[in-house]
């Protein structure tokens, strides 16, 4: 992204798997050239068009009331970094951020069979809520063959991976 990598708590592979400006840009906080962040999908009372890496860290978007990430706003610290202070997760439709027994995974990578080892772990990583595990066996079979290095090798059906205590968890969207 930048001359410089920066690292968010709960998203692993921001520069392969967050939305990006093709070009450097400036910052639409700070003003310095480089790969940005693309705004244009965050939700909030104001808008900006890119913020980089370290103004997203250093939580500019907190008082200019933008959110990168919708979650469940439990008042955790965590819940905080994750709204303001972490890349919006690369979903078409506004899936929230999960949380598991009150906890907030990290965000890993759009998946791919290659990221469980075989459909019954796949279906036991999957966060159920409106949907149950017979619900989305479907998926296991839009899955790529092969470990994706990027948000750019995805298709319609993405599988957000997340981890928390060594343990897998996704949730799913389509375009």
């Amino acid at each position: 992204m930048s001359e410089r990598k920066v690292d968010f708590e709960y998203f692993k592979y921001p520069e392969r798997f967050a939305f990006l400006t093709d070009d450097q840009v400036a910052c639409s906080i700070c003003c310095d050239v480089k790969v940005c962040f693309d705004a244009g999908g965050y939700s909030g009372v104001n808008q900006i068009d890119c913020i980089c890496s370290e103004c997203l860290k250093a939580g500019k978007l907190i008082d200019l009331e933008i959110e990168p990430n919708m979650i469940f706003d439990d008042g955790s610290e965590a819940s905080k970094i994750i709204t303001y202070k972490t890349p919006g997760l690369p979903t078409w439709q506004d899936t929230a951020w999960p949380t598991i027994n009150g906890l907030k995974p990290v965000f890993q990578c759009i998946a791919s069979k290659q990221d469980f080892t075989g459909k019954e772990d796949f279906l036991d990583c999957f966060i159920e809520g409106d949907q149950a595990k017979e619900d989305v066996e479907w998926i296991w079979d839009t899955l790529p063959d092969r470990k994706l290095n990027s948000l750019k090798e995805a298709g319609d059906i993405s599988v957000y991976l997340f981890s928390l205590d060594n343990r897998k968890y996704w949730v799913w969207d389509a375009c």
